[in-house]
């Protein structure tokens, strides 16, 4: 079964098996998956829905680096893995260490040092935003930071694509070459937000695109298929993303005011929620947010669904070699 496949039966499972639609589960969920900051999202809900109650997992040459070995009986726990099938990690429970190491690692010890280089105790520090949205380029996405609006409006994305303002990428192919392209979509801010607002508002808008709840630009193919959702849906969604991230950065959000009415109020979330989209999305922004050891433009909507977009770097990628 291929990882496409593994995510769509995931997905089905979420949304036909009545437990794991309960509002208090997705909230847990949600939580967890904040929680596990060294796996991408999509894996630590894998991890909640075989140990929810798991504090904390490594693969077992990852256990070793703690002087710790996993248990003859221990429980694998399945995840996925770019490019392959799946691996395991286990539990920290599962592990021990041997008399003869040189170093025990308490458990507290462990969890404190792996996550610390994740923390942002509230704050973030303009480098941070400045990354996130420089990757949007990547994407096809411009951003606009002086939006005038009242203090009701965080952010608004748009697609620009066709309309008569132009708005100018700039994005770096190599250590020689830059492409200058038009955006696709257009992400403002207000004016008068601080960083921390403003990459939970970025967040926010960008788990619209990702979770593919706009329309898919032209010239762009079958990208993806629009999701027409209900608009109570699709801001459910977006704000669940915008959540996942701002917990995993340590970031405030206002996240009550889209999820509250349904984790409160209601015994179930919708039944259209995409739990898939929702961790593909919080990934794709945690990605441009770590900055560029994680990705490159190839890795963007634009460079492998615009055609045009190939052809101009192939053209000076050619010239400059020449």
């Amino acid at each position: 079964m291929t990882i496409e496949e593994t995510k769509s039966k995931l997905d089905i499972l979420f949304s036909e098996v009545k437990a794991y639609r309960k509002s208090k589960h997705f909230a847990e969920l949600l939580g967890f998956c904040a929680k596990f900051k060294t796996l991408a999202p999509y894996n630590a809900m894998l991890v909640h829905l075989q140990r929810p109650h798991a504090r904390f997992v490594l693969t077992p040459s990852e256990w070793r680096k703690y002087n710790r070995k996993v248990r003859a009986h221990a429980r694998p726990l399945v995840i996925l893995v770019p490019f392959g099938p799946v691996d395991f990690v286990f539990e920290i429970q599962d592990t021990y260490t041997p008399r003869q190491a040189p170093y025990e690692y308490g458990e507290t010890e462990i969890i404190d040092e792996v996550e610390k280089p994740f923390r942002v105790s509230g704050t973030v520090n303009s480098s941070m935003l400045n990354r996130l949205v420089y990757f949007m380029q990547y994407h096809g996405i411009a951003y606009n930071p002086n939006w005038e609006v009242g203090s009701d409006c965080g952010a608004q994305i748009e697609d620009i694509a066709e309309s008569d303002e132009y708005r100018q990428l700039n994005i770096h192919i190599n250590k020689n070459i830059d492409v200058v392209y038009r955006a696709k979509f257009l992400v403002s801010t207000n004016k008068n937000a601080d960083d921390c607002e403003k990459i939970a508002s970025i967040a926010h808008e960008l788990g619209h695109l990702f979770c593919y709840h706009l329309p898919c630009p032209k010239g762009w193919g079958n990208a993806w298929e629009h999701r027409n959702l209900d608009e109570n849906v699709r801001e459910f969604e977006a704000e669940a993303v915008a959540r996942m991230v701002c917990d995993r950065l340590g970031i405030g959000t206002h996240s009550e005011r889209y999820l509250a009415p349904y984790l409160f109020t209601r015994n179930e979330i919708p039944r259209e929620v995409s739990v898939e989209n929702i961790c593909f999305a919080a990934n794709k922004i945690l990605t441009m947010c770590y900055g560029p050891q994680k990705m490159t433009y190839r890795d963007g909507l634009l460079f492998k669904h615009d055609e045009k977009f190939q052809e101009l770097v192939k053209s000076i990628k050619s010239k400059k070699n020449n």
